[in-house]
Parts: C-alpha cells; structure tokens; sequence
C-alpha cells in the first residue's frame, strides 16, 4: 500500500529527528574517481567485519561503483560539510579539486582529511524500497591522524558537530 503524502512528510521528520554520521561512498569507474554522499550506514558484523548502507536508486554514481563491488566509506570529519555537499551534488566532477589518495587494498579513492576511511567489497544486494540495501566485507580500516578529530552529523535537516564532551 502506497504512503500518503502527508505520511511521507511525517515520516521525514520523524527521521529527521535521529542523528546519523555522514559518509561519502567513492570508487573507480574505469580509473575515473567517483562518489556519492550517504547517510544510511553502518556496521552491521563485529565477526566477520562487514558494514552496510543504503543508497538512494536514483543515483547516477552508485551503478558505476557497484559494477567494480570495491569501495572506501569516507566517514566525514566536522570540518567537511563543503565536501559532503560537494558529493551530494549529481553532474558534476565531484573529484574535481578533491584531495584524495589511493586505499592500500583497493586503490579506491580516500577523501583526504576525513575522520575514518573503510575500504570495502560489496558481499550482497537487496531490495529496499527506493533504496538499495548493500552489505559489505571489511578490507582494511584506518583513524584519522589528527586524534581530536570529531565526526562531521546531520541532525534536523543540518550539519551539525558534536559539542558536548563524553557523558
């Protein structure tokens, strides 16, 4: 049964109004950088190591990504909300002034500057709705550098940095 939509917007908020981390999701598509920016990850395996996320089916970026299955979960730092835009956009060279290195297992591109990077082999598919649902192996795993670094969370529609120290 299809939602209404006064459900749908309700349903936007409700959610709207659960924190999540934010990610940029890149790959290589014939040698040529790519990417997309994602809320919906996560872990999903302590044993083996794997993550899952979803993605939205009208990405263009994704398909490109998927048809390799390797990938590096770029998790944003709090300074990087101009990148997180930055791939969320679709039509343009997202790399196109991106500082970016090659991931040790995959080649894959990791965004420079970000708090946490996962490279990534795509284990599984499923059907979500007008999502994908895509589960995958760890490869390898790196921190940031910097130790004070800080998650870059969306929150009510907005970016926002975590500012309370530990509880």
């Amino acid at each position: 049964m299809p939602v209404r939509t006064e459900q749908s917007a309700d349903y936007r908020t409700v959610m709207g109004n659960f924190p999540t981390g934010v990610v940029v999701v890149s790959g290589l598509a014939d040698g040529t950088p790519v990417g997309l920016t994602v809320q919906s990850f996560m872990s999903l395996s302590l044993d083996p190591p794997m993550i899952l996320l979803s993605v939205d089916r009208k990405s263009t970026s994704w398909p490109l990504i998927a048809a390799t299955g390797k990938f590096a979960v770029n998790v944003m730092a709090a300074d990087q909300q101009a990148v997180a835009l930055t791939f969320a956009k679709s039509g343009t060279d997202k790399f196109a002034e991106m500082r970016w290195a090659p991931g040790t297992e995959t080649g894959v591109p990791l965004i420079e500057g970000s708090h946490t990077w996962i490279e990534a082999q795509v284990a599984d598919t499923f059907d979500g709705g007008d999502h994908v649902i895509i589960t995958a192996d760890v490869l390898s795993m790196q921190l940031a550098q910097d130790e004070r670094s800080e998650p870059l969370v969306f929150f009510r529609s907005s970016f926002r940095q975590l500012g309370t120290p530990d509880l």
